[in-house]
């Protein structure tokens, strides 16, 4: 079973820091669950309270936690076609992703500063950075996949062109991918050794499409998906072709 440690420290990034220092791991080799942010404290810090984090080192075998809620009622987000936009479409639909986000985060009482940007596949990036914020990732990230979710839904609402948002928060979700497409190659590397397929766990959508981006330039291998939702799972396989 994999040793699990929880750390606390001043803030986030240095019970990271702290914990994979303690399991003797890189960051790209450890699955990391905030459990609480912490708090800076009034004045003169009275009240501060240190962030929490439980750390872990990733098994081989063992696949990311959900990312994304994205629904198939939508798309499938391993096989969507990007779709070309105006510069007025995009803001437009930039703004409109902005004002909900900010409207839900005042209701729960946090503050924080929050960018925004369309990448070159039409995905439209919302990343929040502040303190306190664990109170909108929510354990194991669930807050931040529902809030994700209700994004998509209000920016695709009577639209006929679909168009992906990818919610981040203090980082989180960027920890996740990273960790995600390490894990990815690791599963690569023991196809290339063994000469067999390996089957990764059921993931969704939005996970399997980070494993495909993650491998699709590795050499010597290929992914695909094969089974039903919500057992979908995605496969990397030795390439014949190469």
């Amino acid at each position: 079973m994999t040793q699990a440690i929880e750390v606390s420290a001043r803030t986030v990034e240095d019970a990271i820091k702290k914990g994979i220092a303690e399991l003797g791991i890189s960051e790209a080799d450890a699955k990391i669950e905030i459990l609480d942010e912490g708090d800076s404290g009034g004045l003169f810090g009275f009240g501060r309270k240190d962030a929490i984090v439980r750390i872990s080192a990733i098994e081989e075998t063992e696949s990311s936690e959900v990312d994304s809620m994205i629904e198939d009622e939508f798309v499938d987000d391993e096989t969507t076609e990007v779709v070309e936009m105006t510069i007025e479409e995009q803001e437009e639909i930039e703004q409109s992703a902005v004002k909900f986000i900010a409207s839900i985060m005042q209701n729960l009482g946090i503050h924080g500063k929050m960018s925004s940007y369309f990448d070159e596949e039409g995905t439209l990036h919302l990343n929040i950075v502040g303190e306190n914020v664990g109170g909108a990732i929510g354990r194991r990230g669930e807050t931040l996949d529902a809030l994700q979710y209700l994004t998509i839904l209000a920016v695709n609402k009577n639209r006929e062109e679909y168009t992906r948002v990818s919610l981040d928060i203090g980082g989180y979700r960027e920890r996740r991918i990273k960790n995600m497409a390490h894990n990815a190659r690791r599963s690569a590397d023991r196809v290339l050794r063994t000469g067999k397929r390996f089957t990764l766990k059921p993931m969704s959508p939005a996970e399997r499409r980070q494993v495909h981006i993650a491998l699709q330039d590795y050499q010597g291998v290929k992914t695909y998906s094969e089974g039903k939702e919500p057992e979908r799972c995605v496969v990397i396989a030795p390439d014949d072709n190469e």
